[in-house]
């Protein structure tokens, strides 16, 4: 709707894994690099912690192309609740362990895939195992099916090696739940956390994302930028989301640049408006003398508005 208004190529602010819009920042090509290392040495197992929408997901996307030229089988999963058993019949189905039926049991699944490794135990090959929403998989079961993984090997001419090297995503949770079962803690040699963007990379990244599409990284304004990091408290999906949405705004109003006003509508329609807060746009303390603007009115035109045709 809004990309030939702002002279973009592409829409900017789409929560999708785009290696496009990669924003390098230091942490995630750390975690990337840390993270490769464990697959690239053969270790057993590290651990990708963080909040929803600071880009676990993405991170574990860009891991996977970095990769791709190492041509090691991967196995890639969202685990969901309750979920250890359909992940042990998935990791039975991507191995080619042929069963007259399903497993009925994590017990079953796990018996047949140990069979499998001591029947075949040189003729096996190792697999990354990237389990994304982990933190669904911290219950007993889900935690003990985690560790069984950790324990396979298989045997080369250079001697036993882990079947699986194992990545784990998920919210802080996890980390949590895995410190308290010893024995899976103890196989897990790196743990990586991402954390939410600060003010200066909130910038960075929104001009960014923007440049990439084509557009004007002014197209939004200081007070803008700072407003949508404080709303957005630095979370990349909460960012796409408020960017979005402003520039929609901006494009029905026909102004020439995100304004404060702008994003604080956007919170609103984001609902990521603080509940009872006045306008959170206005400057921090100490940055300008002026007092914080009254709040505005909805900035979508009416139909009979001026600035309604083309929305």
């Amino acid at each position: 709707m809004y990309i030939k208004y702002w002279n973009l190529t592409s829409s900017p602010f789409l929560n999708v894994d785009d290696p496009q819009f990669l924003y390098p920042s230091e942490q995630l090509l750390e975690g990337i690099a840390r993270l490769y290392y464990l697959i690239d040495q053969e270790r057993i197992a590290g651990m990708l912690t963080g909040g929803y929408g600071v880009g676990k997901t993405f991170l574990l996307s860009c891991l996977i192309k970095r990769t791709e030229k190492r041509k090691i089988p991967l196995i890639r999963v969202d685990a969901v609740p309750r979920g250890a058993l359909p992940l042990a019949r998935l990791i039975l189905a991507e191995l080619g362990i042929a069963a007259p039926g399903p497993a009925a049991t994590l017990a079953d699944a796990l018996m047949a895939l140990q069979q499998h490794v001591m029947a075949n135990r040189s003729g096996l090959e190792r697999h990354i195992l990237l389990v994304d929403e982990a933190h669904y998989l911290t219950d007993d079961e889900g935690l003990y099916l985690l560790h069984f993984l950790c324990n396979l090997r298989f045997q080369t001419p250079q001697g036993p090696k882990p079947l699986f090297t194992l990545i784990l995503a998920g919210i802080p949770e996890l980390a949590r739940a895995v410190q308290s079962y010893e024995s899976l803690h103890r196989r897990i040699q790196l743990v990586w956390n991402l954390s939410p963007l600060t003010e200066a990379q909130t910038t960075e990244y929104i001009q960014h994302h923007m440049r990439a599409s084509g557009g004007d990284i002014w197209s939004f304004s200081i007070e803008a930028l700072h407003a949508i990091h404080r709303y957005s408290r630095g979370i990349p999906r909460s960012i796409n989301n408020l960017c979005d949405t402003a520039l929609m705004l901006g494009y029905a109003a026909r102004v020439p640049a995100i304004t404060p006003d702008i994003a604080d509508q956007a919170a609103r329609d984001t609902d990521l408006f603080p509940s009872g807060a006045t306008v959170a746009s206005a400057p921090a303390a100490g940055r300008h003398d002026a007092p914080p603007p009254t709040p505005t009115a909805p900035l979508i035109p009416s139909p009979k508005s001026p600035l309604a045709p083309g929305f």
